[in-house]
């Protein structure tokens, strides 16, 4: 009698396809019925037309959590919290139950003795960042997407056309601008755990210590596969081997190597992604067809980014007469960072008038303007040192986005 039902109701639906609320009655009997594929389908419809009611947002959100959907179950929690709907932490302790995840990746870090040291590598199990959480960046966002994201989602899409998916990305540019953000929105658009590995937890002073820490990475991450693992600071344990004066870190950049490789092991599952402020200090090996060969210009933030990001720094705070739109105009060049450290400059005069009146005074223009006028982004010198690679070590074309963006109407801003 179910079957009849539900298809009955798609008949109906057929003839009344703008009807939600027949729409959803067919979620809910295909719920019922165990038909969770199909009944997701119909939950993401109502949701992305806008016209799934609140009080049915957990109940899309159960079924995404069910077929593993992790990041979509996310957005029905986040919808759902945003209503201010009852049951949204039982919604996220299913979905973190569902990961099959304790929350922490375990890096066991090896004494000189054979001893056995903490800290733990922690594996965030339910990223929450997406790429809506990115200011601007649209085609850096777009060009990962296509190669990391997509290929996860529909692998058939890939193997029909016999193209290879994987190759790791580089993400390269100034300090600051938003890197590491990406990388955990990565995660977050394929509903992964997200691993920073950072690099005090790798390195060691005792001989071979520093690679069997990075084998252990590869070694752990490949348990908790599918997983997002983010090497931040390539630079540091991949340098070129060109460059060493000794032998010390060659081991380091061969153990590097061998990982991506996957000799005697198999990365299938995990997502490699690098980050780096000095592209031109990473070993050549490195940067060949599937390891990092895609390396991608991360630039400091346009001008509807740089709106967007003082407006998330200044949330929470007391403002009056504030043009976020004209600061984000005089501020070419600067990096999330330097936003973030704009506002806390004029903050923190507030704070000084605060004390020196007794009073509640907010956030004004003029505050901004002050702290601005002692303030110069913290890229030029990145900029100036990508120039010279640029002028005379761009053979490849490798830094041609970076070309382009000196010569833009953003970088030439700041002379302006």
């Amino acid at each position: 009698m179910s079957a009849d039902r539900i298809e009955a109701l798609r008949q109906a639906l057929t003839a009344s396809p703008e009807n939600a609320g027949l729409q959803l009655l067919l979620a809910e009997m295909l719920s019922q019925a165990g038909r969770l594929e199909e009944a997701a389908d119909q939950y993401d419809a109502l949701l992305e037309a806008g016209s799934l009611p609140d009080d049915a947002l957990l109940a899309g959100g159960t079924v995404a959590a069910q077929l593993g959907r992790h990041g979509r179950a996310s957005d029905y929690a986040d919808r759902a919290a945003a209503a201010g709907i009852d049951g949204v932490a039982e919604l996220r302790a299913q979905i973190d139950a569902s990961l099959g995840l304790d929350g922490t990746l375990r890096l066991v870090r090896r004494g000189p003795e054979g001893d056995e040291e903490t800290p733990l590598l922690e594996l965030e199990s339910d990223p929450r960042v997406t790429f809506g959480d990115v200011g601007g960046l649209d085609e850096v966002k777009k060009s990962i997407h296509r190669t990391i994201v997509l290929p996860y989602q529909r692998p058939e899409l890939y193997e029909r056309y016999g193209r290879r998916a994987g190759g790791g990305i580089l993400l390269f540019g100034p300090p600051g601008c938003g890197k590491t953000l990406l990388a955990r929105a990565t995660a977050g658009e394929c509903g992964l755990p997200f691993s920073n590995v950072r690099i005090e937890e790798i390195f060691d002073p005792y001989f071979g210590i520093s690679e069997r820490n990075l084998h252990d990475v590869f070694v752990q991450a490949r348990q908790f596969a599918p997983c997002v693992l983010f090497l931040d600071e390539l630079d540091a344990i991949g340098f070129a081997r060109r460059k060493h004066a000794g032998g010390a870190g060659r081991a380091l950049v061969d153990q590097v190597l061998q990982e991506l490789d996957a000799i005697g092991a198999d990365n299938e599952g995990i997502l490699v992604l690098a980050a780096t402020n000095a592209p031109w200090d990473i070993d050549e090996a490195l940067k060949r067809p599937g390891r990092f060969d895609r390396l991608i210009f991360v630039p400091p933030p346009d001008v509807a980014a740089r709106e967007q990001i003082l407006g998330l720094h200044l949330r929470g705070t007391p403002v009056e007469g504030l043009d976020a739109r004209a600061t984000a105009k005089k501020t070419p060049l600067f990096s999330g960072a330097d936003l973030r450290a704009l506002v806390e400059r004029a903050v923190d005069q507030v704070i000084d008038e605060a004390l020196d009146s007794g009073g509640d005074p907010p956030l004004t223009q003029r505050h901004i303007d002050a702290a601005l006028q002692a303030f110069r982004p913290s890229t030029l010198e990145w900029l100036a040192t990508a120039r010279n690679y640029v002028d005379f070590a761009n053979q490849g074309g490798r830094y041609d986005e970076v070309s382009r963006f000196l010569v833009s109407k953003e970088a030439r801003a700041w002379k302006d």
